[in-house]
């Protein structure tokens, strides 16, 4: 009992000491303090740049891929800025979670951000799914007329009606075909190949419509079940196939350019109005970099990709312009049905702007 006494007199003594006041003060203060670390921490302290600040951001992808080298130069300028007070770790390979699993989460602080595909937005911001629909773009020149506009911008702006704010669209490729069983040259040649899908609708709808037989799976369980023949082929950008490894469980890619991906940069809205404002116009120019370095290295990472493949034995189809007309009229049907029912209004808008763009 003695000894616990003199610990508690010791302690006292010590707090009055080290605050040079009373006790009262001293505890007053050591409570502010308190509650201006935890503050802090949460990056919400106005007109303080000395704030702590760890960004937890999860990619989908694997390290070797142009996203992930797009997230680490973001990373490397934000901690110079900052000089080491905001702090990003990344979490690559889907360590964290899918999209849709990090995408719900980043509410509850599972992830700080994400570049989610946008097929997995348009699940909860529907304008997004305008973005998923197939054939829309034939180059990379319309897909920047429409994301880097008007358009994309409001699209962005959107997700703060469901909590989350859209800081930019990265750039991830056309997606095209590949499978075990023959190539493909024709509608025809889709004919009841068993394709692995995003869960999205439209996906499915898609494939179903070229004769295919979807099936959804997640991304994680993809070698292991072209490997078995679980499924007969799968369907990503050149650049995801290659850095996966797809390719060595697969002998047929075609190049159908179906649908080009976006990734959209996202945080929580709660998390990010914490933060101050100098933090926040880094992040957002550190975003900048990241974008810019996707778009600038999509497409020669892609056709990098398309060698290693070529040279790895893989057989390469290139759609003739008059197959791939007939492909997008075999899924013409699903585009207008997807693009009336999400917003006609916004879909003419988005078709208005690639038709003007050559």
């Amino acid at each position: 009992m003695k000894k616990r006494i003199w610990a508690v007199l010791l302690a006292g003594s010590m707090l009055l000491t080290a605050c040079g006041s009373s006790g009262n003060k001293a505890v007053s203060d050591a409570s502010k303090g308190s509650e201006a670390q935890n503050v802090a921490a949460d990056a919400g302290i106005e007109g303080q740049p000395e704030q702590k600040v760890t960004m937890k951001v999860s990619v989908g992808v694997a390290d070797n891929h142009f996203e992930a080298i797009a997230v680490n130069k973001m990373k490397d300028y934000i901690e110079e800025q900052t000089g080491g007070n905001f702090t990003v770790e990344i979490f690559t390979g889907a360590q964290i979670g899918n999209d849709q699993e990090v995408f719900e989460g980043l509410k509850l602080g599972v992830a700080d951000m994400l570049p989610c595909g946008t097929d997995i937005i348009g699940n909860f911001s529907k304008n997004f799914g305008l973005l998923s629909l197939p054939y829309l773009f034939d180059n990379e020149k319309q897909v920047e007329a429409v994301v880097e506009g008007e358009f994309g911008q409001n699209l962005l702006k959107e997700l703060e009606d469901i909590g989350y704010v859209g800081l930019g669209f990265g750039n991830f490729g056309f997606r095209h075909t590949t499978n075990s069983k023959r190539p493909i040259n024709s509608v025809q040649d889709m004919k009841g190949l068993k394709i692995r899908t995003m869960t999205t609708p439209i996906h499915l709808e898609v494939f179903e419509a070229l004769g295919a037989n979807p099936t959804p799976m997640a991304f994680s369980e993809l070698f292991s079940a072209l490997q078995q023949g679980v499924v007969d082929g799968q369907e990503n950008p050149l650049m995801n196939i290659y850095s996966n490894k797809l390719h060595e469980v697969q002998q047929y890619l075609t190049l159908d350019g179906h649908v080009f991906t976006f990734v959209t940069f996202v945080v929580s809205k709660e998390w990010y109005d914490k933060l101050d404002p100098s933090y926040q116009q880094i992040l957002n120019d550190g975003i900048k970099i990241a974008t810019d370095y996707m778009k600038e290295s999509c497409e020669s990472e892609d056709a990098l990709a398309l060698e290693k493949m070529k040279e790895a034995g893989v057989e390469v189809t290139e759609l003739t312009p008059e197959a791939k007309d007939e492909f997008r009229d075999a899924v013409r049907g699903v585009s207008e049905k997807y693009g009336n029912e999400i917003n006609p209004d916004k879909y003419k808008e988005m078709l208005d702007i690639i038709a003007s763009v050559q």
